[in-house]
């Protein structure tokens, strides 16, 4: 029998001995996926190509599938080529594929790629079948339907909106959410679908291309995920944004108190509202230290359905729980936003900075070593911010990271232990300063209206003028002295953020037992709670990565 008569042999009954029909078109679907997404991972030149490949050789094969149906080469490629990319398939979405833009990162299960994995399938079993029974008669009509309606099933997926927004290690944007407020990079967010499609495939695509996860601990990425908080852009979720991300909120963090409370769960709460105060901010970190894991989890999901988590320092509105920088913890409770790094050069130029930094605040292990090298104690031990030695001589309107203004430590003693460092930059005016760190990140707060006297503050900015001066003291305004802080000290890795206002690890505890612990915070009672080995990206398809409260 002739290669051309092959195709369509019948019997009279108009029954066919082929499958080749269903094959070819399940070879085109997959490869119709595969095309669809080059352009999807055009940033990774590595990934375009493997998609590429994969869609020619499946394009290929459906030809040859219509054209040579009984050839036995053909029909072992077939089966064998298909399971080799089912196999990678698997492989990408469990341990994670050695090369591409997500080396070794597990990607995500989504529709697109089961279209293309079931259209696969199909090919192999058809292939089989033709092998094993090449006398298989069907009727001669059902090969060419199931070939279309393969096809059919292919051209459906890719035109979805999920296919556009096909993601690695963490899925599309809106799994993450991680959907800015306001503008973000021009586009509109509130239009119709296909602005939210396209902006969902925007986000998506920076999270794959992020080089930014170790510069925060693990903890900050699973509590900022459970708050809702856009680490991609920098702002702050919409009400609408935030509803949608109910469902994976209430999975990660279920309600571990019944929605009964419980008084330290007031105390918390109301000491969240009144976090302008630098003394109230204070004793919300140390009452979190002492809250069980369930109490602690119930304040995270307050937060969120509040929206106290902070607000977005490009422009979108503040929380009404944090209206400025200007007090408090610099107007702050939880995790800071933070806005993702893209450019490798960028993520190398922080960490370098990082390791000057780190440095720098290693070579005054303690209080003593400070105070000899010019540093003097202004603010006593607030948990949250521990104790400010500021170094007058390098104070100016100059940012230098190997020169920072202030070191951090756990006490106020002369064998208190560093725990971080803050800058601090002369400017008039309220436009925060520019300089800093690589990146859009480490943003600056003031602290108005501070009760200073002989040794330093000795009243928090909600100290009257009256009680000020009843303690020896004078109110300062404050106003052109911008700080921000760098938790560089190795185990002071902030959970709420590398520059975040406060530290939550820097409990009472921590500073109890000052002069007498190892350093690097292992006093304190808090850290226990949190994972601050560095950040790493979700797993593929987690849409749920619990945070340290919540696995407890």
């Amino acid at each position: 029998m002739s290669d051309a008569s092959a195709v369509h042999p019948t019997d009279g009954s108009g029954r066919t001995s082929s499958l080749g029909p269903v094959a070819a078109g399940a070879s085109a679907a997959a490869a119709v996926v595969h095309f669809a997404m080059v352009p999807v991972h055009s940033e990774q030149l590595v990934d375009a190509l493997g998609f590429a490949a994969a869609g020619w050789f499946q394009a290929a094969l459906a030809v040859l599938l219509l054209v040579r149906p009984d050839s036995r080469p053909v029909l072992v490629a077939a089966a064998a080529g298909n399971a080799v990319l089912i196999g990678l398939w698997a492989w990408s979405r469990t341990a994670g594929l050695p090369v591409g833009a997500h080396a070794g990162i597990a990607e995500p299960v989504e529709a697109v790629d089961l279209t293309a994995v079931l259209a696969q399938a199909v090919v192999i079993t058809s292939a089989l079948v033709m092998l094993s029974a090449p006398s298989l008669r069907v009727p001669a009509l059902l090969p060419a339907v199931a070939g279309l309606a393969a096809l059919a099933v292919a051209s459906v997926v890719i035109v979805s909106p999920s296919s556009a927004t096909h993601g690695h290690g963490g899925g599309s944007s809106s799994a993450l959410g991680v959907v800015p407020a306001g503008t973000g990079g021009g586009h509109s967010h509130g239009g119709g679908n296909g602005d939210a499609a396209a902006h969902a495939a925007e986000m998506a695509l920076i999270e794959r291309q992020r080089c930014d996860w170790a510069f925060n601990p693990q903890a900050y990425w699973q509590e900022t995920r459970i708050l809702g908080i856009d680490t991609v852009a920098g702002g702050v979720m919409t009400a609408a944004h935030h509803a949608a991300g109910t469902g994976l909120v209430e999975q990660v963090l279920p309600s571990r108190l019944r929605g009964r409370g419980s008084e330290r769960l007031d105390k918390l709460v109301a000491l969240t509202s009144q976090a302008y105060s630098e003394v109230q901010a204070g004793r919300l970190v140390s009452e979190l230290a002492e809250a069980t894991d369930a109490e602690y989890a119930a304040w995270l999901e307050w937060i969120r359905r509040t929206g106290a988590a902070g607000h977005d320092h490009a422009g979108s509105t503040p929380s009404a729980l944090a209206p400025d920088d200007n007090a408090g913890h610099g107007g702050h409770v939880g995790p800071h936003p933070w806005k993702a790094l893209i450019d490798p050069e960028d993520c190398k130029a922080l960490a370098a900075e990082i390791e000057v930094a780190r440095e720098t605040a290693l070579r005054y292990p303690t209080a003593a070593d400070a105070t000899k090298a010019g540093w003097i104690r202004v603010t006593p031990y607030v948990p949250g911010i521990a104790a400010h030695y500021m170094n007058f001589g390098l104070v100016d309107g100059r940012f230098e990271v190997d020169k920072p203004e202030m070191i951090l430590y756990d006490g106020n003693g002369p064998d208190a232990r560093v725990v971080g460092l803050s800058y601090y930059v002369v400017l008039d005016g309220n436009a925060e300063p520019t300089q800093g760190f690589t990146g859009d990140n480490d943003h600056y707060h003031r602290h108005i209206g501070l009760c200073v006297g002989p040794g330093g503050v000795i009243g928090d900015s909600t100290t009257t003028p009256e009680e000020c001066a009843a303690r020896g003291g004078r109110k300062q305004s404050g106003a052109n002295g911008w700080m921000s802080h760098a938790w560089v000290v190795p185990g002071c890795e902030s959970p709420w953020g590398l520059f975040s206002g406060a530290n939550p690890i820097l409990d009472t505890e921590l500073a109890r037992r000052s002069g007498t612990n190892e350093g690097g915070c292992a006093a304190s009672k808090a850290r226990a709670r949190y994972d601050l080995s560095p950040g790493r990206p979700p797993l593929a398809g987690s849409g749920s990565t619990v945070g340290v409260a919540a696995r407890r």
